[in-house]
């Protein structure tokens, strides 16, 4: 686990944007897992102004996100409709190489084995660009909710309020598993803001184990963690 601590989130922002840059550079063919949420917004946005000037081109990359909630697609609350007005159209990815996890499916533990055959049909992961949650979860392995492979969890109160639009539960959703992430050849996690500091430390000095299921990646051979120096105020 390498971690670099910068001043401010926006510093976080650019310097998560120059990694990703270079590794779309060196394999333009980048299949990838990226994320929603606050803190990956300004570095999708400083992507696709390199896009609009011409410094970056995604076409022949392949996006999968890291997790939907079990929505309709319209809804504005679902990752679909996030990763439209932020990434997917801003950065030029192809329609046809844009990969979520249905949220109107009927069967959803179908649906995990179908998107788990479409990451190894692509080749498996390149990069996987994470964050982490107050409580330490990534993408949707939540604490007691970890699983090795893409699989359906129950949110909690807390997790769908940070949806918006007064959702309220019962609600689940489908997300990538640890083993899922942890497949990836280079992982990049973004963290900002006091309120990750406890799960920045625990990510470090914990044991592993479900309860903070930040611990469980912290092994993987190529993790850089960015941080800004709210949230690596414990570190």
């Amino acid at each position: 686990m390498k971690t670099e601590i910068l001043p401010t989130a926006p510093d976080v922002a650019r310097r998560g944007a120059s990694v990703f840059e270079a590794q779309a550079r060196a394999r333009p063919a980048l299949v990838m897992a990226l994320p929603t949420g606050r803190t990956p917004v300004e570095m999708y946005e400083i992507l696709a102004a390199r896009k609009r000037s011409g410094e970056l081109n995604l076409s022949a990359a392949t996006a999968f996100n890291l997790d939907e909630v079990l929505l309709p697609r319209r809804m504005p609350q679902t990752f679909f409709q996030f990763m439209t007005r932020h990434a997917w159209e801003p950065l030029g990815i192809a329609p046809e190489r844009r990969f979520i996890p249905d949220g109107e499916t009927a069967d959803p533990e179908a649906e995990c084995r179908r998107y788990e055959e479409a990451i190894a049909a692509a080749g498996g992961l390149d990069l996987a660009i994470l964050g982490i949650g107050a409580d330490g979860h990534i993408a949707y392995n939540l604490p007691g909710q970890a699983g090795p492979r893409t699989h359906v969890v129950t949110l909690d109160a807390g997790t769908i309020a940070t949806l918006g639009g007064g959702l309220t539960g019962p609600l689940r959703a489908i997300t990538m598993g640890v083993e899922t992430i942890l497949s990836a050849r280079s992982i990049v996690l973004l963290a900002t803001g006091a309120s990750k500091a406890e799960a920045l430390r625990r990510m470090r000095d914990e044991p592993s184990g479900g309860a903070w299921p930040c611990t469980l990646f912290r092994d993987h051979a190529d993790l850089t963690v960015i941080a800004d120096e709210a949230a690596a105020s414990q570190l």
